[in-house]
């Protein structure tokens, strides 16, 4: 099943959704790293394939700050996939929750 960032976002008060915010992935020495090259790669199918689930794509922007869009990825560029998922998905969510707090 999808991991999905939405129910952390729902402000249930005034029953809308809060924007995504940009979240800072720490570094890790488990992190993969991946080669992007524009005629052959999308970030939906580096998740795809390394977490095995597409929607994860925003990650791995996230954990490239240099980038504000995939489109701005120079060819071959060696990109950061932060790894393992499970940590990284318990990281991205608490510091969703966290600034959602902060207001």
């Amino acid at each position: 099943m999808a991991f999905n960032f939405n129910t952390l976002l729902i402000n249930t008060g005034l029953s809308t959704l809060d924007d995504m915010p940009a979240i800072d992935i720490d570094a890790r020495q488990t992190d993969k790293r991946v080669t992007y090259n524009k005629n052959l790669t999308r970030l939906d199918r580096i998740a795809g394939d390394v977490y095995i689930d597409e929607t994860l794509w925003k990650i791995i922007l996230w954990a490239n700050p240099e980038y504000e869009c995939e489109f701005d990825i120079p060819d071959n560029t060696t990109i950061r996939v932060p790894w393992p998922k499970n940590d990284v998905l318990s990281e991205v969510s608490k510091k969703i929750i966290n600034r959602k707090n902060l207001g």
